[in-house]
């Protein structure tokens, strides 16, 4: 019998790649970039051009982003970070041979920034760059909303640095542990860090205080923020735990709202769409959920768009103004679902 058609499939469009979806990410134009486990990116333009493949890596592909107005920047095993065009032009920015550029970030501004073990590399709009060394591993990076800082993740917390000013010491934000991932709000008023453990850690910054969202029954994988950043989705086992930042105090005091559960297969990956309360939900198993936050709905509200199969969901994301959903699997499924 044959498998039924679901609405990726039928509204949108499906390719099978090569190998493990490392990373899938829409540039401001609308161009989507995936980055794959062989080292290759997978190039579709927004304007109808056919798709294209380039080998980026000599390696695996660690890392990908979308850079300032066109185009996007990838990390890769092979100690390379690369600017690379829609057309699939390649520009190196740096090569750190025998270290891994795990994580890659730009702001409009035309900041961009990579991390190389415990190095941290920023090219400033002017191309100037500076290399800042970190006491271990960089977790993760996330420029602030105005991009005067940067925000850089490691064992201990989070170094907080100005992107502008030449020889300013960082803030450090201090939490033992490792942090693996983290996050600016969009309102700038919040940094969050994914931990080691089942947890999320957070500093409101202005005003001084630690923020501690725990009850997970794995680590924190995924993230994003949805509905212009009033609220914080995460993976979190078998649904999809979304935690309010309406009020001044951020979650603090709040019950999270869960959403998208099921019984037998666990969230692997979450996308938020920038400007309404819509959450991208994908399974280990391979189907995709788009579910409706509502908090005085009587029911959940959600809709089926990938059936299970394809491997896990590895990576999602929305295009800007959340027109367009991409979808990559653990055995190079890739899947773009238009959005009303």
């Amino acid at each position: 019998m044959d498998k039924p058609t679901s609405f990726i499939e039928e509204l949108g469009e499906v390719w099978q790649l090569t190998d493990y979806v490392v990373a899938c990410c829409f540039d401001g134009a609308g161009n989507l970039a995936v980055a794959l486990g062989d080292g290759t990116l997978f190039i579709v333009p927004a304007e109808g051009q056919a798709p294209l493949t380039i080998q980026a890596h000599s390696g695996a592909c660690l890392s990908l982003c979308a850079a300032p107005g066109q185009g996007f920047l990838s990390g890769g095993d092979d100690g390379r970070f690369l600017a690379i065009a829609v057309d699939g032009s390649m520009a190196q920015l740096g090569h750190y041979p025998g270290r891994w550029v795990e994580h890659v970030h730009s702001h409009s501004s035309g900041l961009l920034a990579c991390s190389a073990g415990k190095q941290l590399h920023l090219i400033k709009p002017d191309r100037s760059a500076v290399a800042i060394e970190h006491p271990s591993t960089i977790g993760g990076l996330s420029f602030s909303p105005d991009g005067r800082q940067l925000a850089v993740a490691h064992y201990g917390g989070v170094s907080v640095h100005w992107t502008l000013v030449g020889g300013a010491k960082p803030k450090v934000l201090q939490w033992t542990g490792s942090h693996r991932a983290v996050t600016w709000s969009p309102d700038a008023r919040f940094v969050l860090t994914s931990m080691q453990e089942n947890c999320i850690r957070g500093w409101r910054l202005k005003e001084p205080q630690d923020l501690h969202m725990s009850g997970y029954s794995t680590r924190v994988r995924s993230w994003a923020w949805l509905h212009g950043g009033r609220w914080l989705a995460t993976s979190a086992g078998d649904c999809v735990v979304c935690w309010p930042f309406k009020k001044r105090s951020g979650p603090m005091g709040e019950a999270p709202t869960t959403l998208a559960c099921r019984e037998n297969a666990l969230v692997s990956a979450v996308a938020g769409d920038p400007l309404l309360p819509l959450v991208a939900v994908g399974y280990e198993d391979g189907l995709v959920l788009i579910a409706e936050l509502d908090e005085n709905a009587t029911t959940e509200r959600a809709v089926m768009i990938k059936s299970p199969g394809n491997g896990a969901v590895s990576s999602m994301a929305f295009a800007p103004h959340g027109k367009r959903l991409v979808v990559g699997t653990t055995e190079g499924f890739v899947g773009i679902m238009p959005m009303a």
